[in-house]
């Protein structure tokens, strides 16, 4: 019987050769936006920017609003312009007006962001986002993880707490969580954290970064938010969880959350550690004072 040679592969060559064409990918290498993070290059121009309209989004002070762009040329290869920016576009340390991009090049944009100008099969763009995902993702939430959350944290900090900016940390945790693993087993605990994850992160803004910070304790950071639109959002998410349902193999599990919540503009701050450490308290104190609560008061 005859044998359809389309349908053999013969070696690695000819497996690579059925691959989809590669795409252009700008991958963040340092920077106020996390490291790691992909952006595709799927449109004939792209803008770089601080403006909440860029196609790609720089949370950078030394980013402008419309820094640069990439455009895609009639060859196939893609230029990087800058558009009259403050701090200036770079590519591999030269300051540009316009460059071809090369794969490989490492793109500066204002002071502080560098990017790589990739070209990724389907495979490299897999392993790639799949390397991020497993490198910022609690594996079982999907919330970002706290070492991807104190990292923001830092930078966060830094940049509030020079420029004079809002900012709010609320630390949640579920009470009783024990008590729910002991009572209906840690199966049913692992589908408490996965759901009060995803309600919490229902409500919060797309600026804000939530995180698994440990065991049952989840963190969130609300960008420019001053004390009383922070206490309004953790009241709201307690009461979301509050009223949910939560049911394991037909089981009711009644489920609620405590909160502490800490704001940069409300104190100074030694550091980081010492802002963590102030919503950590708070969150106690809205344990100790019969859990289903907030607590947003300063410590005397």
């Amino acid at each position: 019987m005859a044998v359809d040679d389309k349908t053999i592969v013969h070696n690695v060559a000819d497996l690579l050769a059925r691959v989809r064409p590669s795409s252009a990918y700008l991958i963040v290498v340092a920077g106020r936006t996390s490291a790691g993070k992909m952006f595709k290059l799927d449109r004939a121009e792209m803008v770089i920017g601080r403006a909440s309209d860029a196609d790609i989004l720089l949370d950078d002070e030394g980013v402008s609003r419309r820094h640069a762009k990439i455009v895609a040329r009639s060859d196939g290869t893609a230029q990087l312009v800058d558009l009259n920016s403050t701090n200036g576009t770079f590519s591999n340390g030269v300051r540009v007006d316009a460059q071809a991009l090369r794969d490989g090049d490492k793109i500066q944009i204002g002071t502080a962001t560098i990017l790589k100008f990739s070209y990724q099969d389907s495979f490299d763009e897999e392993l790639q986002k799949n390397l991020y995902e497993s490198a910022t993702r609690d594996g079982l939430t999907r919330l970002y993880n706290k070492k991807f959350f104190v990292e923001a944290l830092k930078k966060e900090f830094s940049y509030c707490q020079r420029h004079r900016v809002s900012l709010s940390l609320v630390m949640v945790d579920i009470d009783h969580f024990k008590r729910i693993n002991d009572t209906y087993g840690h199966p049913a605990g692992d589908y408490v954290l996965a759901r009060v994850a995803s309600r919490i992160d229902e409500v919060i803004r797309a600026e804000d970064i939530l995180a698994r910070f440990g065991g049952e304790e989840f963190a969130l950071l609300l960008r420019e938010a001053a004390r009383d639109g922070a206490l309004v959002l953790a009241e709201r998410l307690r009461r979301l969880v509050e009223v949910s349902e939560f049911a394991y193999n037909g089981q009711p599990v009644r489920v609620t959350v405590s909160a502490g919540v800490a704001t940069l503009d409300d104190a100074e701050y030694a550091d980081m550690d010492a802002f963590i450490a102030a919503a950590d308290r708070r969150l106690y104190r809205a344990k100790q004072g019969g859990r289903n609560r907030v607590e947003a008061r300063s410590v005397a």
